[in-house]
């Protein structure tokens, strides 16, 4: 019985870890991605236009 409260409290404290980093990671501002962020090397910096 020991084994299985102790299973659930470690649950438990994961599962509020996960939402507690998933807010502050919502309230940075940064809602993008690694790929977004490799690709942007790639953006122009100055449109160009072709007239």
């Amino acid at each position: 019985m020991s084994a299985l409260l102790l299973t659930i409290f470690l649950s438990l404290v994961l599962v509020t870890l996960f939402i507690l980093l998933f807010v502050k990671e919502r309230r940075n501002g940064k809602f993008r991605s690694s790929e977004q962020d490799a690709l942007l090397p790639f953006e122009d910096e100055d449109p160009r236009s072709d007239s």
